[in-house]
């Protein structure tokens, strides 16, 4: 995994649906975890937290809690500007195996919280593993070792900043 310490310039950090979900229902359940979640919101609210609408979209899809928790913290998710655009198209040209086999309503936001980490020049943070060099289809990890945008899982940002719960 790369490390967001690997730059000290790095302040950002752009998060995936995957790590919203995944901490939301299994890792860090607010119920039990409220100050993971007030810590979230303070970053969403600093502008440290961010995302592109698009995870913002594919959470819509359930209107559940964590849908609710993201419209509450809104401003966090940003549309795409030209540059993001233009590098989400990289993305899909370069590795047109990371595309969906499908998507009903045909939101699809991991290429762009990449791009937008990548113009933004945060740090990703996803609930994903690196995919197996063999593997069919790569995840965000693979793309972000690929284009040198530092990763990390949601532990990692806590760590990264300073929290202790």
């Amino acid at each position: 995994m790369s490390s967001p310490n690997d730059s000290s310039n790095r302040h950002i950090y752009c998060i995936d649906t995957s790590a919203l979900l995944q901490a939301w229902r299994r890792d860090y359940p607010p119920d039990v975890f409220g100050n993971v979640w007030s810590k979230l919101s303070d970053l969403a609210t600093s502008e440290v937290l961010i995302a592109p609408e698009e995870v913002l979209l594919e959470l819509q899809r359930r209107e559940d809690e964590v849908y609710r928790w993201a419209k509450a913290h809104d401003s966090m998710f940003l549309p795409p500007e030209p540059a993001v655009e233009d590098q989400v198209n990289t993305i899909v040209n370069r590795w047109p195996n990371f595309l969906p086999e499908d998507s009903q309503d045909g939101v699809w936001a991991d290429p762009y919280v990449i791009a937008l980490a990548a113009a933004r020049q945060a740090v990703v943070v996803t609930a994903e593993i690196l995919a197996s060099a063999n593997a069919r289809r790569p995840k965000i990890p693979n793309i972000c070792d690929s284009l040198s945008i530092p990763w990390t899982q949601l532990l990692g940002l806590l760590r990264s900043q300073g929290c202790k719960f």
